[in-house]
């Protein structure tokens, strides 16, 4: 048992784009296109509209709590990774707010950072930590969860983009931006991978380095932003 919170992977290795990766993502898209099947079920039943995202989202803010404790037991970045200035970081704290409001204002804002989870978890960066170690359920679940969120609410809840969302996400998304970068010169960091590309493989490593970098990767994040609200279902003006 201790093997499964300590600070190594145990016999279980996780390696991007094997087959571990893919069944994590295909259980992920079964929960989701179930969620979809099931949405007219989920709408008739009040109580389980209001109460399933809640119960799913319980365990993974308590995993979410635990991945601090565990970094702060094994001395990883204790303090990095408690601030929450990552997309998902962001995003997770999001949900729940979003799962106990059921606010539009929020989700509207939630729908383009939930990208970042999704690409988490097409590109995960956490070591090789396999499902005999508690930091692969923190990612999967966690990452998982924002993203399957985002499809309860657009297909169950029925959440569409209101005129001016893209405005607001601007609005919301710039100065965070420049937050971000002064934080990550200030203090040697790497916050939302502003200031180079992730640990593992990932399109980001195409962009280069340096202020070259940084200005690819911003227009990558309007351009997925963009590609976002494009194919979101919209509410009538």
């Amino acid at each position: 048992m201790s093997a499964f919170f300590g600070p190594e992977p145990v016999r279980l290795q996780f390696k991007q784009f094997s087959w571990l990766h893919a069944a994590s993502l295909g259980g992920l898209a079964v929960g989701s296109a179930a969620t979809v099947a099931l949405r007219k079920y989920f709408r008739n039943n009040p109580r389980l509209r209001r109460w399933t995202p809640i119960a799913l989202g319980c365990p993974v803010w308590a995993l979410e709590i635990v991945y601090h404790a565990w970094n702060y037991v094994h001395d990883f970045n204790f303090v990095v990774n408690l601030v929450p200035l990552e997309l998902c970081s962001i995003a997770l704290w999001m949900t729940v707010a979003i799962c106990f409001t059921r606010s539009q204002a929020i989700f509207e804002i939630y729908y383009f950072l939930s990208v970042g989870a999704l690409a988490a978890l097409a590109f995960p960066d956490f070591g090789a930590y396999g499902p005999d170690h508690i930091r692969y359920w923190m990612y999967f679940a966690c990452h998982g969860f924002i993203v399957w969120l985002t499809v309860w609410m657009l297909a169950v809840e029925g959440q569409r983009l209101r005129p001016g969302t893209f405005r607001r996400l601007l609005m919301v998304i710039a100065p965070l931006i420049g937050l971000i970068r002064f934080v990550n010169k200030k203090f040697n960091t790497n916050y939302m991978y502003l200031a180079g590309p992730t640990g593992s493989s990932s399109p980001l490593d195409f962009l280069g380095t340096g202020l070259g970098y940084f200005i690819k990767l911003i227009l990558l994040v309007l351009a997925a932003f963009t590609l976002l609200y494009l194919i979101a279902p919209k509410a009538r003006a």
